[in-house]
């Protein structure tokens, strides 16, 4: 059995990256607490964030883990992660992340 052959490529358009939008399933922990405005937020809605992110168990995953995430865990409520992200959409165009 052969192997097909295709024909080259005739024009290649490369892929644009879509404009960065902070949210609560978007951002990690570490980079919210890189922003002062929006770690502000996090703490006003659910004040619990100050102390997991000093957890030594979180510590390594806070690169990867969001505000959304703890949701899942029964941490936070849905209820003030929808306010942090309703607040966040207020937020200047940031110019981090993503770009």
């Amino acid at each position: 059995m052969k192997a097909p052959t295709y024909p080259p490529a005739k024009k290649f358009l490369p892929p644009i990256a879509a404009p960065y939008v902070l949210g609560v399933e978007t951002a990690s922990l570490a980079e919210l607490q890189t922003i002062p405005d929006a770690w502000a937020i996090v703490l006003k809605h659910a004040p619990v964030y100050k102390m997991l992110v000093t957890m030594p168990v979180v510590k390594p995953y806070l690169t990867n883990m969001t505000v959304d995430s703890f949701v899942n865990y029964g941490a936070v409520k849905a209820e003030p992660v929808a306010k942090i992200n309703e607040e966040f959409r207020r937020l200047a165009t940031p110019k981090w992340g993503g770009q």
